[in-house]
């Protein structure tokens, strides 16, 4: 596991710990307001669970960004965080009855003709045009806040 900066003074308190302060006022009827809303104010620990999930997306990252941690501790962090996200996608399945089903990704880098109209062809086999687009558009709100 990749080594954590310490979060101790020389005296061994943690009253002086450097602090990064993040405020994010989302309207509350927009994608970004709902989750955020339904995290903070009805689930258990909503804040770590959006900690969490933020820390599974870009903790590799920021931790290469800082040149202090080794190729492999990079990969072995990666690869947490990959588990984590496979764990969600999981969990999301099992709550929404969802089947497994590859993405529309005719885009895929190297793919042929055949194999892109393939995917084309199991995701609208899975999920209707209908469903996806709204989601998508959610998706993009969401991330363009972000």
């Amino acid at each position: 596991m990749p080594r954590r900066p310490s979060a101790s003074s020389s005296d061994g308190s943690s009253k002086h710990k450097p602090r990064v302060r993040f405020i994010f006022e989302p309207d509350r009827t927009s994608p970004n307001g709902i989750t955020y809303s339904w995290l903070i104010h009805d689930t258990y620990s909503g804040k770590e669970k959006a900690a969490t999930a933020t820390r599974a997306f870009w903790l590799p990252f920021a931790y290469r960004h800082s040149g202090e941690y080794s190729e492999a501790e990079l990969r072995d962090l990666a690869q947490q965080s990959i588990w984590q996200m496979e764990a969600q996608i999981q969990h999301l399945r099992e709550e929404f009855d969802l089947v497994l089903a590859r993405p529309n990704t005719p885009e895929l880098v190297g793919a042929t003709d055949a194999e892109k109209l393939q995917a084309e062809a199991d995701t609208a086999l899975v999920q209707p045009m209908s469903v996806a687009a709204p989601a998508a558009d959610l998706m993009d709100e969401f991330t363009d806040a972000l």
